[in-house]
């Protein structure tokens, strides 16, 4: 018989348990569409997070399939890596394209993984509800209240109490659960929780975070292949593990000294710190992602910096965010202040959003000086 997990790494989280009906709803929706052989997209942000939410939705959808008809039914799968936290209408465009092609006579299902809660992602998710698709979204984000609305079911921490802590994998991992355990299920949303930095109880281990980074890095590569079953082979091989994450380490510690030198400190008359990254000089091809940079650039001020720090690395067409416990605590909200932004800049911003301490930018060409400057101006208004 083969092992499962059919236990919670959080047996008793209340934010789990109130979400419990959305879980169980999320599993029958997915069993109906594979029982009926249906198509089903999947889509997951191509970070260890959403990684490990597709792979445990995969392998999930596997085992209830089972070993004799899943060849077959494999291509009616669709499972594509989300570049962004926006469901793009490039992307709309091609799911509703490649469903059209199978004709099939059943409806279609999109599953959409750690991503596609924001407001850039509103039309073209209604537009693939107009298309008679049904949509399960998974995600730890604070979502738009109007995503609420438009998606078949969001599952979303936010809506019972919960925060960004709860990550993309370890819903996806409950959701897994009810629909078809399996061996690795804990491990999947332990990895989740630390690649995203999670707060929740949960005890970090050293081999776990190993392959958080290891995700991160095989999925910037293209020495891999864009494959649920390759990212989950190597997890389960300890050689590869040790080898590639010797490897990813070497290279962020590469381009993270070249990004000190790129970084200026600047201190605001509110008591808040800001780091400057200028990241277009920086040499390091994909891996370690622009957003990795930042966090670094971030982790080694704050160990010489006791005050409200936000860390913002930039280029000319992207902005990525991170604060410290103490700017959350003095009323600095990332997700806040990019919405503002969008607001009142709106010709300058194509999208953004996050965490409230981790979040991002992507600039319309020609306008990152003026956001950015904006950016640094109302970090030296907050408390005032």
């Amino acid at each position: 018989m083969v092992a499962t997990d059919s236990a919670s790494v959080l047996p008793d989280d209340e934010v789990l348990l109130r979400m419990g009906e959305d879980l169980e709803r999320a599993a029958s929706i997915i069993k109906s569409y594979v029982d009926r052989r249906s198509p089903i997209v999947i889509r997951y942000h191509g970070d260890c997070d959403g990684i490990c939410s597709a792979i445990s939705i995969y392998l999930s959808i596997k085992r209830i399939v089972g070993e004799k008809e899943w060849p077959e039914y494999r291509k009616k799968l669709l499972i594509f890596k989300n570049p962004s936290p926006m469901y793009s209408i490039p992307s709309m465009l091609d799911d509703l394209e490649l469903v059209r092609h199978m004709q099939s006579p059943a409806p279609p299902l999109a599953i959409l993984l750690d991503f596609s809660v924001n407001s850039e992602s509103v039309d073209t998710l209604k537009t693939l509800r107009r298309a008679k698709f049904d949509i399960v979204i998974a995600d730890h984000h604070p979502p738009e209240a109007e995503i609420k609305q438009i998606a078949t079911l969001l599952v979303s921490p936010w809506l019972h109490g919960g925060s960004s802590d709860y990550a993309a994998g370890l819903i996806a991992g409950e959701i897994a659960r009810k629909l078809r355990p399996f061996d690795g299920i804990s491990e999947l949303e332990k990895i989740s929780l630390t690649g995203d930095r999670s707060k929740l109880p949960v005890k970090q281990e050293e081999h776990i975070k190993r392959k958080a980074l290891v995700l991160d890095f095989i999925s910037s590569s293209d020495d891999f292949a864009e494959s649920l079953e390759t990212y989950y082979l190597v997890l389960k091989d300890s050689k590869k593990v040790d080898s590639i994450y010797k490897t990813a380490m070497k290279k962020i510690e590469d381009v993270r000294k070249q990004a000190l030198n790129y970084s200026k400190l600047k201190e605001m008359d509110n008591g808040f710190r800001v780091v400057l990254v200028r990241l277009e000089k920086l040499k390091g091809g994909k891996f370690p992602p622009k957003g990795r940079i930042c966090g670094e650039v971030h982790d080694e001020f704050s160990k010489k910096v006791d005050a409200p720090l936000v860390t913002v690395a930039y280029t000319d067409r992207a902005m990525h965010i991170r604060a410290n416990a103490k700017a959350r605590e003095a009323g600095f909200n990332a997700n806040q202040l990019i919405w503002m932004l969008k607001s009142d800049l709106k010709n300058a911003i194509d999208s953004g959003g996050g965490h409230d301490v981790a979040a991002g930018i992507r600039l319309n060409a020609g306008f990152e000086r003026m956001v950015r400057d904006e950016l640094v101006k109302r970090i030296g208004q907050i408390g005032k």
